[in-house]
């Protein structure tokens, strides 16, 4: 007989939890909790082979064993190669926090006493000295830190030519970068900021790379600062002094 809301003796609730209920939330919550281990799993060895091998080697067998995961784990993680490359690039972004730096922060921070978001003339030497220095000490901590990121980022870019959804992002956060750069430059009188932000951009970038290709084990820190003195002194337009 069916339980009805009269029937003086209703069937055991309890059995027919155990019989016919969905798995507890700790379960639930278990199972999830290794589905989001094994593609981390899958996510680091992607990012392991990339360095090593370069992307082209990124396949979804060599994946699987340098992972220590089934063939199949791959697939049902990421429908494709491209998905895998995109989702490694945005999962390596967000565990080095590239594009909210600690870079960007202390640029926004340098002008917070400047409300209107311009630098009195007679102030700007000594604010540019800051700029000069964050700068050059982001570049020295960005190539004396992990060179495996460095790599990594030459990789993804490189690799956004053939991947319409890795391109979108790096687009995406270049120009959120670009962006800050050109505000700075507006603040410090520049009559041209989102010119004066790419050019900031562009020296940054060759800095980085070609330092990060070089033979020499030892970054020239010397030569990192002499360059962004001389070009946020031509941005300006007067010599930037030591900073206090």
């Amino acid at each position: 007989m069916p339980y009805t809301a009269n029937s003086l003796n209703p069937p055991n609730k309890r059995e027919k939890t155990v019989a016919g209920a969905p798995a507890s939330k700790s379960a639930r919550r278990s199972h999830a909790e290794k589905r989001q281990e094994t593609r981390g799993k899958i996510l680091h060895a992607a990012l392991d082979i990339i360095v090593e091998e370069g992307i082209r080697s990124v396949r979804n067998r060599a994946v699987a064993k340098r992972a220590g995961v089934s063939l199949g784990s791959t697939t049902y993680h990421f429908s494709s190669i491209e998905e895998l490359i995109v989702s490694a690039f945005h999962f390596w972004r967000d565990n080095i926090l590239i594009t909210e730096n600690p870079f960007f922060g202390q640029l926004i921070e340098v002008f917070l006493p400047y409300g209107d978001g311009s630098v009195p003339p007679k102030q700007r030497p000594k604010v540019a000295a800051k700029l000069w220095q964050i700068s050059s000490n982001y570049l020295c901590d960005q190539l004396q830190g992990e060179r495996r990121d460095r790599l990594l980022e030459l990789a993804f870019y490189h690799e956004s030519v053939r991947y319409p959804a890795l391109r979108e992002m790096i687009n995406r956060e270049w120009q959120a970068q670009l962006d800050i750069l050109a505000d700075v430059h507006s603040a410090m009188g520049s009559d041209d900021p989102d010119t004066d932000a790419l050019l900031t951009a562009a020296v940054f970038r060759h800095l980085e790379r070609s330092i990060t290709l070089s033979e020499h084990a030892k970054v020239d820190t010397i030569l990192i600062a002499v360059t962004t003195r001389r070009h946020l002194s031509q941005c300006f337009g007067f010599d930037i002094p030591e900073p206090d």
